[in-house]
């Protein structure tokens, strides 16, 4: 994904996320794009030689769900929580 891409990919998610009452967006340690609302991460995005990662908070119940689906997975770190990612998702969606 070219970073032009990941920037069109991260604005739609920025508008999305922000939309919501009392959301935040701050740059972690890392250099991600996590967006808070009341101090708790439920959306994490950032970019790496492998392109876009979106990764964002879920009930383990939808956890389960989604990572029966190829393009998801488990968060590294902190999947256990039930965080669930998506490498270039705009590439399986049309979205770029």
């Amino acid at each position: 994904m070219e970073s032009r891409d990941a920037e069109a990919m991260l604005d739609n998610v920025r508008n999305i996320c922000l939309a919501l009452p009392e959301a935040v967006e701050h740059i972690d340690g890392f250099g991600h794009n996590t967006f808070k609302i009341n101090g708790k991460s439920f959306v994490i995005s950032g970019e790496s030689e492998k392109g876009f990662s979106l990764s964002f908070k879920s009930d383990r119940e939808t956890q389960e769900l989604l990572l029966q689906k190829e393009k998801y997975f488990k968060t590294p770190y902190i999947g256990r929580h039930g965080w669930v990612s998506i490498q270039n998702p705009g590439r399986e969606t049309g979205m770029n």
